[in-house]
């Protein structure tokens, strides 16, 4: 009874899950009305895909570097990746007798990280945003190359060649999200052996412009501040387009948003306690919370959208994402209560 006294009494938790509920439905009323038309929609995106997500990946590496952060950081980006591989496997075998059991995987296993889980998360943990941003950036690797390389060329079904291969990484890496989020894991781990500079704070590299130029800064923090109430009201207004009767009815849609939202964060909870049990790894609360919510986010837009484009289950993905976004305000709260009571069991004393 604690642990949910003590979550239910978090401000920080309690914010963010207020606000994101309200940006979304307003974001999914201004779409039902046609207040924000389809081009409407487009600018959202736009502006988070340009400006918020990469200041926010560029501000997560403004903190203090230690080895031992870097290190755990990279084992989580390894787990990740295992786990993409793990969630792909299993799905793939139970929709097996079904034609298109390979868009039903990628559904399955690919959840909306960077406008979903990320933002929701640097909410919750305000007080200690590096400390979950860090992670949740590494994560994006693999998220974006299962989305953008993986699950394009099933869906789309483009044959690999030279030519392929080598616009779709560029379409990967190319970008103002990855730009910045490898910009600021560069300056992040070569703080401390590239040129001093004396602050009020003390010395840092000259690089950490959040210390030696916060005027500058600035613009970051403020791209930065954009990124949750953008994203939520993104998430509301792609909602304000599908049909919510068709949803409803549609028992395969089900199935994938409760595998989704439920499901895999579930296994991702149980196979980290199993680490921390067997003494693989030791996790903190947030580098739990990034793995388990970070799963936990609802069907990929992305996904939905190359299913539309190339008439391959449309209908299907679009009430995924539907019922996924709802279920999820549900689930992401237990998960974060559980991650919270795990965090009191023996094995992580």
């Amino acid at each position: 009874m604690e642990i949910l006294r003590s979550v239910f009494t978090d401000q920080n938790f309690l914010g963010a899950i207020i606000a994101s509920i309200i940006f979304i439905l307003i974001g999914f009323l201004l779409r039902r009305f046609n207040i924000i038309n389809e081009h409407g929609r487009k600018a959202v995106n736009a502006l988070v895909m340009w400006v918020a997500i990469p200041c926010m990946a560029f501000v997560a590496f403004m903190s203090d570097f230690r080895s031992e952060d870097f290190l755990a950081n990279i084992l989580i980006l390894v787990m990740d990746s295992l786990f993409y591989a793990i969630v792909m496997l299993i799905a793939n075998l139970c929709f097996l007798r079904k034609e298109n059991h390979r868009i039903y995987a990628i559904l399955v296993a690919v959840g909306q990280l960077t406008f979903f889980s990320i933002p929701l998360l640097s909410s919750i943990y305000a007080d200690h945003v590096s400390e979950v941003l860090i992670p949740g950036s590494m994560m994006t690797l693999p998220f974006r190359f299962v989305t953008y390389f993986y699950a394009y060329l099933v869906i789309s079904s483009t044959k690999i060649t030279k030519e392929t291969f080598g616009k779709t990484i560029r379409g990967i890496f190319l970008t103002p999200i990855m730009i910045c989020m490898i910009g600021g894991l560069i300056i992040w781990v070569t703080q401390n052996v590239t040129w001093q500079v004396e602050t009020a704070e003390g010395t840092y590299g000259f690089l950490r412009i959040d210390k030696t130029l916060p005027a500058l800064f600035r613009i970051f923090e403020f791209g930065n501040h954009m990124a949750t109430p953008l994203c939520m009201l993104l998430m509301g207004i792609t909602l304000g387009e599908a049909d919510f009767l068709q949803a409803l009815r549609n028992r395969l849609a089900w199935v994938i948003a409760l595998s989704r939202t439920l499901l895999v964060p579930s296994a991702i909870l149980g196979f980290c306690l199993l680490m921390q049990l067997w003494h693989w790894f030791d996790f903190s609360e947030y580098q739990l919370a990034v793995l388990v919510i970070g799963n936990g986010a609802p069907v990929g837009a992305v996904v939905s959208v190359y299913c539309d484009r190339y008439n391959r289950e449309g209908y299907l993905a679009s009430n995924a994402v539907f019922l996924s976004t709802f279920l999820s305000l549900l689930s992401i709260p237990a998960c974060l209560i559980l991650v919270r009571l795990c965090m009191q069991m023996p094995i992580f004393a």
